[in-house]
């Protein structure tokens, strides 16, 4: 089983070591594990400046010798806001040190789309504002994957109630055809499964729109910052990925996305 969205204290809300989550992935007989800190340069983020880089890949070197054999462990990062600090992406990028790079969004100007924002704004213009900036990042480029691309709902459920497609078709059709363009992946993010939305990001409905517009890259992740959220609902995200009529996942490789068919995944799968 694969679980390309994982935490460590690299991040400044992640809750265990390197070793203690790459301990728990064998455990659960996962097989390949990618290490997605957070990167942010927004000041006033949580993870701003937590992430030291050479201490990290040099951690991720040492869990790579210690787990040879027993677990494939990536080198990733989760850039916040990729759209406003492309300089910062662009020097990252040609640094050459991670195997894939995640794109996300947090942030709305300044405010973080958390549940005080519901507080703040209305609920459906935050909705759109928010897809407004997943579309900026998308444009902009310069990453690998999307992360959690309908995050908004995490604490909107609370206010509008289930996730609904249809009044935001037009721009979340946008962002999957900026994104099936720039050949980035979409990202089952099973997370939510354990939110008030109670649903993966993205829900069904985008994943198949993804689909119906043509893209083909989709990779999984349990967003786990603590060692008990290691592989959580990775059997429904796969689950929910086959639903919507794939038969395959990405991984990444040399760099390069690959396709990895979901029929190798779901026994290890279940064992999470």
């Amino acid at each position: 089983m694969l679980d390309y969205h994982v935490h460590s204290t690299y991040s400044g809300d992640g809750k265990a070591s390197v070793e203690q989550m790459c301990e728990r992935a064998v455990e659960l007989h996962i097989t390949e594990i990618a290490f997605t800190e957070h990167l942010d340069h927004n000041p006033v983020d949580v993870s701003y400046g937590n992430f030291d880089v050479d201490s990290f890949c040099a951690q991720i070197d040492g869990a790579r010798a210690r787990f040879d054999g027993r677990l494939r462990i990536l080198k990733g990062v989760e850039f916040g806001e990729p759209h406003l600090y492309q300089r910062q992406l662009e020097e990252l990028r040609a640094d050459n040190l991670f195997d894939f790079i995640m794109g996300a969004v947090h942030w709305v100007g300044d405010t973080i789309v958390a549940i005080d924002a519901f507080s703040r704004l209305d609920v459906g213009e935050l909705y759109r504002l928010y897809f407004d900036e997943v579309l900026k990042a998308v444009e902009s480029g310069g990453f690998d994957v999307l992360a959690h691309f309908d995050l908004v709902k995490r604490y909107g459920v609370k206010y509008a109630g289930p996730f609904r497609l249809e009044p935001f078709r037009e721009q979340i059709a946008s962002i999957l055809a900026a994104m099936i363009e720039r050949q980035i992946a979409l990202e089952v993010n099973t997370s939510g499964l354990r939110q008030p939305c109670r649903e993966p990001f993205p829900s069904f409905e985008i994943l198949e729109l993804y689909r119906q517009l043509g893209g083909d890259l989709i990779t999984i992740g349990s967003d786990a910052h603590r060692i008990e959220q290691m592989g959580f609902g990775l059997h429904e995200g796969v689950e929910m990925i086959r639903a919507a009529g794939y038969n395959s996942v990405a991984v990444y490789h040399g760099g390069q996305p690959q396709l990895v068919a979901i029929d190798s995944l779901t026994h290890a799968c279940r064992g999470a």
